[in-house]
């Protein structure tokens, strides 16, 4: 029920406190990435790659952004080949998108730091 009322509560500023925004990230990372990615970030081998240690996670904010954003389409061809292809999220807010950023980014021994709502407003395609 927690978990429930946390994730229904999307507004939140970048400066809650650390443990409210991890609460929230994870709750939307267990709702729409854990299925494919699993909860500890390993992935499913040719199914879908691993979040654990990745440069996209901690490199520059718009790896994961447009990951979450675009889904498989923002990646260039490479030698890895996972059969699933990863679908566009841009239906969720700014602001949620921010947080499983941050999560990915700060967990699965990432450490690529905090994404922010500006962040991803500045890389959501505009009409």
């Amino acid at each position: 029920m927690v978990a429930a009322v946390l994730v229904s509560s999307t507004a939140m500023a970048e400066d809650a406190p650390v443990d409210v925004r991890e609460v929230k990230g994870k709750a939307l990372y267990e709702e729409h990435c854990a299925s494919c990615h699993q909860f500890d970030g390993g992935g499913v081998p040719m199914l879908q790659p691993e979040l654990i240690d990745k440069p996209r996670a901690n490199g520059p904010v718009g790896g994961v952004i447009d990951m979450i954003l675009f889904g498989s389409a923002a990646m260039k061809p490479t030698d890895e080949d996972y059969s699933n292809e990863m679908p566009a999220f841009a239906h969720l807010s700014d602001k949620d998108i921010a947080l499983i950023a941050t999560y990915v980014r700060t967990h699965f021994d990432n450490a690529g730091g905090l994404v922010t709502s500006d962040d991803v407003r500045d890389r959501r395609p505009r009409d």
